[in-house]
């Protein structure tokens, strides 16, 4: 019979194992390695910026190391801090967001604002103060060699960087004010040319060629589209209304003319002037402007309520030679007496009256004023004549008074002014003899074309039209 038990040493009962209590256990001798290991790479050399660093992350967070991992682990308190800054960080940058929304909504709604007070004729901004002088030393001369009669008009696109200039032999020239290139030209003709308008988006160059037929031509080659026939006399002016291809027109034979140039037809004839009518003008409303000449009257045609408005000269002012508007609500004339008017399209007089604005001949006759034009929807505008300057006005109290505010020397007959849509030059076509006629040459003066800068200080806050 085997034995129950096995065979072996005794074991000893109720016996307990022992410790040595200063000898470390292999959990204690592991973090201190780790302890010892992490001392030694504090120890090494580091800059400045490097012990800072250090230093703050020591005070805030405390090292916990385990068997299983480390890293870093922050105090209560350095959590709340941090969530704090985190969430008055992200409060900055919502305040910062909002702020930059309320600009940028303050700036389109001030460039809105601005378009419709411009698409309704009621801008006005008064910038004449800000110009300072011009400089005749960077001014750029344009002349084309075949082109040598005096220029008779011109015209300029929208956006500044293409001028129209045509003269007296019936060539007209496309320039880049940009490159001061000629892009393209066209060949000499019998007559004159009285007036160009070019649409906004160069598609139609439109020319009274001196008969009574209006040429239209392509914006960009110059070459020819069409034609359109219907007055019975020569043609005096043609302009756009802005942003269309709806075209207006002026003649010697009393009449004003609608015509849409998407199908090339007539529209619409408006009667009422007394005489050859002598000049045109439009901006974005469906109404036009002329004077009429020796009749002494301007009218505003109201065209959708079938309607004109008639403003009339004192009988002592000769014929009124151009007319240009400096908004829907304010517009300037110029007449052979040598005045200069600012109207209010909602008064029957002019506001005001420089007589005698660019003085006497030396046999005592007033120089005509051959050319006016307008920085639109400003206090600024500009008159030519013979008399070897360039004047520029201010227009103070909204057109109350006319006053001088810089002279431009120039020689010759000022037959077309142009400003550019910023303001900051003026285009002057300057030639021997006046555009309408030869009653006397000044041979001393260049048939050119001239573009002068302006010198502005821009205010703070102030918008640029391009």
């Amino acid at each position: 019979m085997s034995s129950f038990f096995l065979k072996g040493k005794p074991r000893t009962v109720g016996t307990k194992r022992k410790y040595d209590k200063t000898k470390p256990t292999k959990k204690e001798t592991k973090l201190q390695n780790r302890k010892e290991k992490a001392q030694a790479e504090s120890e090494e050399e580091i800059d400045s910026d490097q012990e800072e660093e250090l230093t703050a992350a020591s005070t805030s967070k405390q090292f916990n190391f385990d068997d299983e991992d480390e890293g870093i682990v922050e105090t209560a308190q350095d959590k709340r801090l941090r969530l704090a800054k985190k969430y008055l960080k992200e409060v900055e940058e919502a305040e910062r967001s909002r702020r930059e929304d309320d600009e940028i909504h303050d700036s389109v709604s001030a460039v809105l604002r601005e378009d419709y007070l411009e698409s309704v004729g009621k801008l006005y901004r008064e910038v004449a103060d800000q110009y300072q002088g011009y400089s005749l030393d960077k001014a750029t001369t344009l002349k084309f060699k075949q082109q040598h009669l005096a220029p008779t008009c011109a015209c300029l696109t929208e956006d500044d960087k293409f001028l129209y200039v045509a003269n007296k032999n019936g060539i007209i020239v496309r320039w880049d004010l940009e490159k001061k290139e000629r892009l393209a030209s066209t060949k000499a003709q019998r007559t004159a040319v009285l007036s160009l308008a070019v649409s906004y988006d160069l598609k139609f160059l439109v020319v009274a060629d001196g008969t009574n037929e209006i040429k239209v031509l392509d914006g960009s080659t110059l070459n020819a589209v069409d034609s359109l026939s219907g007055h019975s006399d020569v043609v005096t002016g043609v302009v756009f209304r802005r942003n269309t291809h709806q075209l207006y027109s002026c003649s010697k034979d009393r009449t004003v003319k609608i015509w849409s140039l998407d199908e090339m037809l007539y529209v619409e004839t408006l009667y009422g002037h007394q005489t050859p009518v002598t000049s045109i003008d439009a901006l974005a409303r469906e109404r036009a402007i002329t004077s009429g000449g020796n009749d002494h009257s301007i009218r505003i045609w109201k065209i959708v309520e079938e309607s004109q408005l008639v403003y009339s000269c004192p009988p002592t002012v000769d014929s009124i030679e151009c007319v240009r508007l400096i908004g829907d609500e304010h517009f300037i004339t110029c007449a052979t007496d040598g005045s200069l008017s600012v109207w209010s399209s909602g008064k029957k007089k002019p506001l005001n009256t420089v007589q005698l604005a660019h003085g006497k001949t030396a046999n005592g006759e007033a120089n005509w004023i051959s050319s006016i034009a307008a920085l639109l929807n400003t206090d600024v505008i500009a008159s030519g004549s013979c008399d070897g300057f360039v004047r520029i006005w201010k227009l103070v109290g909204a057109g109350k008074k006319i006053e001088p505010l810089m002279e431009i020397p120039v020689e010759g007959f000022v037959n077309a002014l142009k400003f550019t849509s910023d303001g900051e030059r003026l285009i002057i076509c300057v030639g021997q003899e006046h555009r309408l006629g030869r009653w006397w040459t000044l041979k001393q003066a260049k048939n050119r074309t001239i573009v002068v800068p302006l010198i502005m200080t821009v205010k703070e806050g102030s918008r640029k039209k391009k």
